[in-house]
């Protein structure tokens, strides 16, 4: 509710506001919430990371090519269950 009032306050295309007359204009409106930088907090902290944890590191992609040249028969399922990766993983690279 409060990002979409926030919203709302910021405006669009030539009829935008400040990030202070923002800030001032919602506890003018709302002074019985918390300030506008602890509401806002709550999903700025949501963003991307760098390196996602789901990613297939090199030491990953070695350990694939060394276990197939090992047994070059092994299907792409039991790779990656050997591997603890995913199946898609697998294929993908």
């Amino acid at each position: 509710m409060h990002k979409i009032t926030i919203l709302q306050m910021i405006g669009y295309g030539d009829r935008t506001r400040t990030q202070a007359e923002v800030v001032r204009l919602f506890q003018d409106t709302y002074p019985e919430l918390p300030p506008i930088s602890q509401v806002s907090g709550k999903w700025t902290c949501t963003a991307a990371k760098k390196n996602p944890p789901n990613k297939f590191s090199d030491d990953q992609k070695l350990d694939v090519m060394l276990m197939l040249e090992e047994n070059p028969h092994t299907s792409s399922r039991q790779t990656a269950s050997a591997l603890n990766v995913s199946h898609s993983s697998i294929l993908r690279d």
